[in-house]
């Protein structure tokens, strides 16, 4: 629109220069008018006579009117070009006035396009945002949608198996019916028979077995099961020395006759007369088996501290208790957390027969509801977010933990080995060389993807990392407990003394705690107390009360002497100050020269997400 009003009034101007130049040539132009009088040779001189006096003539008269008729019109030409004079003035400030129009229209329509440009800028940018959020959700929802298959077919395969298994057991205990029919009537028919000596009688081709011996089939790895109806036990193993079903087939039983019976080398009979020597039973975490130790057989040599580390942990027995309505077998006691409101207790999911299956886990419940639906809003949005951080995985929440625990929420997770902390004393005390490096790492990580979704962890501590053994027999560590982290500038639920900066220090003895508003320099000053106590081996008020450690952190001067590491100190030394501006921000952390080794978590999209490192 400016660009169309700029030309219309260019236009008008090359009009009206083509108009008005040509009226001021030909005004200026115009030669004087000139009027007729009678030739004389005395005329003009009469009329520019200074004051001379001249000879009178007869012509005097006329030439005293041509005079005053020229003068006349003279003045009157004089006027005329006057007038034209000031219609060109006029025409030039018209003109110019028409010209000062148009550069303004120009100018403001290169403001318009400017404006224009910034504003498909900013467009583009959000685009590429929303194409970035929408390409991890597409790849998030490919990740679930392959973990759903792969779950759907292990299921799909598990129950074909169960059909199987089912299929055989009544096809064998069919069998073994007709066979024990047939050995009956054999026996009877020799009862019957003369006791005088005969011909020996030809062997029977059909005969699967001697009628004066026969051979009981054995179960190996059996399990005694629940059965359709109560009270009743059926028995499920590998079978061998069965008439008609191959060694090492598993079966399922018939129900037994004497449930009680069920018992290493004792043999049992099902409601159907067959007949079962029970071998060797199978082995799993129950309440009669000792504790299984975490090992890595086959595996290459690792180092002696985690050797050690590793064989000292042990799996607890099972506890006979149950969570969910029966879907997890609980094990061992439960720990209480720190502050008292919930528990963590370690449990297997259950199969179809009520044991225990897969990998051992962890299940946190409380009846604190409303933290651990906040718990586990915070899980979500960090695995919503372009940067999730290092967490332990989650397996499900239930909101009511079932039957057994309806006034309590459950979350249930991946299993670590142990925290941190208690996970320390076991590798010497401190970590060094690529453990430090890696748990510093994972803390920071963490602490950048729950800055990310606008959250403050308010709980950054060498409690809430676990150590996590992978197959190969490595460790690495992953973050837990997110039931404190609130929104940016808004204040804290609950805190923790030994990770808490003097800012909110001072608030809480002030009384002022619940007006604190948090900020993300709260978790870096957490990050350089827990990189104090990951490298010493000790945090800085260890042996203190929650009371007088508030109370000294207000004054709090760190004393580094016992971190060998000068880089280490230098950035613990950073986090470490009171003030909080001068604390460095997660992307600065990722920069300092302790990390500077670091490249592995680099990646060649980092540009369009903002990654730090």
């Amino acid at each position: 629109m400016g660009l169309q009003l700029a030309m219309k009034n260019s236009n008008r101007f090359i009009s009206c220069c083509c108009f008005i130049l040509p009226l001021i040539s030909n005004a200026l132009l115009q030669p004087l008018p000139r009027h007729s009088v009678q030739p004389s040779s005395t005329s003009l001189d009469a009329f520019f006579d200074d004051g001379k006096k001249t000879k009178p003539r007869t012509s005097n008269v006329n030439l005293g009117e041509d005079r005053v008729n020229g003068g006349v019109d003279l003045v009157k030409t004089l006027e005329l070009k006057d007038e034209a004079l000031m219609q060109a003035q006029t025409a030039v400030s018209s003109l110019e006035s028409a010209l000062e129009s148009a550069v303004t229209n120009l100018e403001y329509m290169q403001q318009q396009l400017q404006i224009q440009v910034v504003q498909l800028e900013q467009e583009l940018e959000t685009t590429k945002q929303e194409l970035g959020g929408t390409k991890s959700d597409l790849e998030r929802a490919n990740t679930e949608l392959r973990e759903t298959q792969a779950e759907l077919l292990k299921s799909q395969q598990e129950s074909t198996q169960l059909e199987l298994a089912l299929a055989q057991s009544q096809e064998a205990a069919k069998r073994a019916d007709e066979l024990e029919a047939y050995v009956t009537s054999l026996t009877d028919g020799a009862n019957e028979a003369d006791d005088s000596p005969s011909p020996a009688k030809k062997e029977n081709q059909w005969q699967l077995f001697s009628s004066n011996q026969r051979v009981i089939p054995i179960l190996n790895e059996w399990i005694a099961i629940k059965g359709t109806n109560e009270g009743e036990i059926q028995i499920s193993g590998k079978v061998t020395n069965h008439p008609t079903i191959s060694n090492g087939d598993a079966i399922v039983t018939s129900p037994l006759m004497d449930p009680n019976a069920a018992a290493e080398k004792k043999v049992v009979t099902t409601l159907s007369g067959s007949k079962y020597r029970l071998g060797t039973p199978m082995t799993m975490p129950s309440s009669e088996s000792p504790s299984q130790k975490i090992t890595s057989p086959k595996k290459k040599k690792s180092p002696m501290q985690l050797i050690k580390a590793r064989s000292s942990i042990t799996l607890p027995d099972l506890s006979g208790n149950t969570l969910g309505n029966g879907r997890y077998l609980l094990a061992g006691d439960s720990t209480s957390s720190i502050n008292g409101r919930s528990y963590i207790q370690t449990a297997y999911r259950a199969s179809a027969f009520g044991k225990p299956t897969g990998e051992a886990l962890a299940i946190k419940y409380s009846p604190n509801k409303e933290a651990m639906k906040r718990e586990w809003s915070n899980y979500q949005k960090v695995s919503q977010g372009m940067k999730r951080g290092n967490f332990i995985r989650r397996v499900e929440f239930m909101t009511a933990a079932g039957n057994e625990m309806p006034d309590n929420s459950a979350l249930v997770m991946q299993r670590g080995v142990a925290d941190v902390k208690a996970f320390m004393p076991k590798v010497g005390g401190k970590l060094e060389g690529e453990l430090l490096m890696d748990c510093a790492l994972t803390a920071l990580r963490c602490v950048e993807a729950l800055h990310s979704v606008k959250l403050v962890w308010n709980d950054l501590k060498t409690e809430n990392f676990v150590v996590i053994e992978d197959q190969k027999g490595g460790v690495s560590f992953r973050g837990i407990d997110l039931e404190s982290c609130m929104l940016v500038n808004s204040p804290p639920v609950d805190y923790t003394p030994e990770a808490c900066p003097p800012e909110f220090a001072r608030s809480f003895l002030d009384g002022d705690a619940e007006s604190f508003s948090l900020e993300y320099s709260y978790d870096v000053w957490s990050y350089g107390m827990f990189l104090y106590e990951v490298s010493t081996g000790r945090g800085f008020f260890d042996g203190y009360s929650a009371e007088k450690i508030t109370k000294t952190v207000p004054t709090f001067q760190p004393n580094l002497e016992k971190v060998t590491d000068p880089e280490l100190a230098d950035l613990i030394g950073q986090c470490l100050s009171r003030n909080a501006q001068d604390r460095p921000s997660v992307a600065r952390i990722f920069r300092h020269p302790f990390f500077a080794n670091v490249s592995s978590g680099k990646n060649p999209f980092d540009f369009l997400f903002g990654v730090s490192i």
